[in-house]
């Protein structure tokens, strides 16, 4: 696995993704403050894309991504440092 992870770009590596947001921001997610899935569904219906990155223009993207509102069943990422 560990080799897998050395051969993902790190702009694509899931255990690098957060290590540029402030602590601050990440405590509030973790402590459920912050919906990250929520402003994540509006940041790709920002860009107007769809989950194969088609560009579908933000009024359709925000209808494609409102049926993920519900409670995402999520596996756990280790980040390694």
């Amino acid at each position: 696995m560990k080799k897998e992870m050395e051969e993902i770009p790190d702009e694509l590596n899931p255990d690098l993704m957060l290590n540029t947001i402030a602590s601050e921001l990440l405590i509030k997610v973790a402590k459920g403050e912050i919906d990250i899935q929520k402003l994540v569904r509006k940041q790709l219906s920002d860009r107007g894309i769809d989950d194969q990155r088609n560009w579908i223009g933000p009024d359709k993207a925000r209808k494609y991504w409102e049926k993920y509102k519900m409670p995402a069943q999520t596996k756990s990422v280790k980040i390694r440092r």
